[in-house]
């Protein structure tokens, strides 16, 4: 019996060992699922005019007829236009007309905060919309940008021809006669097809 004994004591060490490896494991597992959990529930930040981010689990954009628009987070922070760079929503993405390329910014918007367009098209090429009353009807301006970094800049065809240029679906798809007639769903579906990275590039 005694010369089982070293046996039994290194096995129940492997099995302790084993053991607490795969405590540690399900540990580290747990806290990146929690981590996960967390950052799916905070969907809603504002960026700062410094560049930093301030994280919510709400952002709710309040306008009235004798309210100056602004925006309320987690159900009581107000923060104002003036305050920030961009701010994320559950609704949308907008950035304001400041970080744009020779713009002038809007003052009365529609969808967003006056003087921020919304992101409809998201990828290696970005889309804003730009919704304003002119005083009697809404209108709506696009603009272009290159990336995440690229300047944004308003939307022209020759500057949306230059962006897809590496594209031969996307380019062949916008220049179409019969669907450029159909605008801005055209220029939507083209951003669409851009940022599909299963189409063919250029040479």
């Amino acid at each position: 019996m005694k010369t089982n004994l070293p046996f039994f004591k290194g096995a129940l060490c492997l099995f302790v060992l084993l053991n607490s490896c795969t405590s540690s494991k399900n540990s580290i597992d747990q806290h990146k699922a929690e981590m996960e959990s967390a950052k799916e529930e905070s969907t809603c930040f504002v960026q700062m005019k410094d560049g930093s981010l301030k994280n919510y689990t709400s952002l709710k954009l309040v306008t009235g007829v004798f309210k100056t628009p602004h925006l309320v987070a987690d159900g009581g922070i107000i923060i104002t236009a003036d305050d920030i760079k961009a701010y994320q929503s559950k609704e949308h993405y907008a950035i304001s007309q400041k970080e744009f390329s020779a713009s002038k910014p809007s003052y009365v918007a529609v969808e967003a905060l006056p003087g921020f367009a919304v992101r409809v098209a998201k990828g290696k090429l970005n889309v804003f919309s730009l919704k304003y009353y002119n005083g009697h009807n809404t209108t709506e301006k696009f603009y272009l940008q290159s990336g995440d970094d690229g300047q944004i800049t308003a939307y022209t065809p020759e500057l949306m021809k230059a962006l897809i240029r590496d594209n031969n679906e996307a380019f062949n798809f916008f220049t179409n006669k019969k669907k450029a007639a159909v605008f801005p769903k055209n220029l939507l579906a083209t951003a669409d097809i851009y940022n599909n990275q299963r189409y063919v590039s250029k040479n």
